[in-house]
């Protein structure tokens, strides 16, 4: 079986980092993984036309018209389409409600579909659509005829990856002491409600790193030396993934605000923390099924509440041994079950069971 896989970030450049062992498989989306299953992957470059990438946003027909119509007319004997994003197969799942594409689609669904004809439309052209939240899935399942074409995938972290960082920095799951570890880390650049955080930490004398982007860097200027800022001014990251865990292997807790819970923001850098064996100080996300208080690994904060992460932050702090605990906890729920390994075993058998 081969599988004809597409996203709206370049795979190839990222497949090429995880050989060399600079990027965690996850963020390949189970493509890394589908061999295991006797599944073939063949990644369909990025973007070969800007040009067809705007006509495709102007004409409502999807952010990657150039991979949909490079699929369309592809020669490679191919049995399905992967996408790893929900913007990229529209003018292909238009094409199949249509029947004048005949290959089986299937996407991942990270943010909420509204009721409009034309998320109508897209539902009705995938064979199978899977939500990356219960939530996000629960509103639209509720149609007639829909709930049998969407499932629940629950995303996980590639812990080869994490275990073969661990060897080079410590081991993440029996070495880290909160009592030592000297300072919070936040990172991430969608979403991300720095200003709130900085607030917090103003009165906390405690070390705070943040790597982030320009546009979610802090507004404030003048701050106090223990708040160290970070900012891409580029669009990559401030620091390369493998840096960025050498920062959190050596982390009290990561902390991830959040300006907005309307979608899937923070879950990546909540795999990294779970994967790492860190406490999560987070903003109340209803989107993400995974509850931090109830499965003991971290605290919940209201978003924009400056005194609730000044809260949370003080808790953690004035307990240790518990921040290790949850830490503990995070680095087992992985293993158990938030790992890419379960994510790729539901994605095979969805991928196998459209050719059915």
């Amino acid at each position: 079986m081969k599988a004809l896989f597409i996203n709206n970030y370049p795979m190839d450049h990222a497949w090429k980092l995880w050989q060399d062992g600079e990027y965690p498989g996850h963020h390949l989306w189970g493509a890394t993984h589908l061999s295991r299953h006797g599944i073939d992957v063949e990644i369909v470059a990025y973007q070969t036309s800007r040009l067809l990438n705007k006509i495709g946003r102007k004409l409502g027909l999807g952010d990657q018209l150039d991979q949909q119509l490079r699929v369309l007319f592809s020669r490679i004997d191919y049995d399905v389409v992967y996408s790893a994003c929900q913007t990229s197969t529209f003018f292909l799942s238009l094409l199949r409600s249509l029947h004048l594409f005949h290959k089986p689609i299937v996407a991942l669904i990270h943010h909420p579909l509204s009721h409009t004809f034309k998320d109508s439309l897209f539902v009705n052209g995938h064979d199978k659509l899977l939500c990356l939240s219960s939530t996000i899935m629960e509103s639209f399942a509720l149609e007639p005829g829909v709930h049998k074409k969407m499932d629940l995938i629950e995303w996980g972290a590639d812990l080869a990856f994490y275990q073969l960082e661990a060897s080079e920095h410590t081991n993440v799951k029996t070495d880290f002491d909160a009592n030592k570890a000297s300072y919070i880390v936040s990172a991430g650049k969608t979403e991300r409600d720095h200003d709130t955080l900085v607030k917090a930490f103003l009165s906390i004398d405690y070390p705070l790193k943040i790597y982030c982007s320009a546009d979610t860097s802090p507004s404030m200027t003048e701050l106090p030396a223990h708040i160290e800022i970070n900012a891409s001014h580029s669009a990559y990251n401030a620091v390369s993934y493998k840096e960025l865990l050498a920062v959190y292997s050596n982390a009290f807790a990561i902390a991830i605000p959040l300006t907005k819970t309307n979608n899937l923001a923070g879950l990546t850098s909540l795999l990294d923390a779970m994967a790492v064996g860190k406490p999560v100080i987070m903003t109340r996300n209803q989107h993400i099924d995974l509850d931090i208080e109830k499965a003991g690994i971290g605290v919940w904060v209201e978003p924009g509440d400056v005194q609730g992460w000044q809260h949370a932050i003080a808790y953690l702090l004035a307990n240790p041994e518990e921040a290790s605990a949850m830490g503990d906890r995070a680095r087992r729920l992985c293993e158990q079950k938030y790992n890419l390994d379960v994510f790729t075993d539901t994605l095979a058998r969805t991928l196998k069971s459209v050719l059915d």
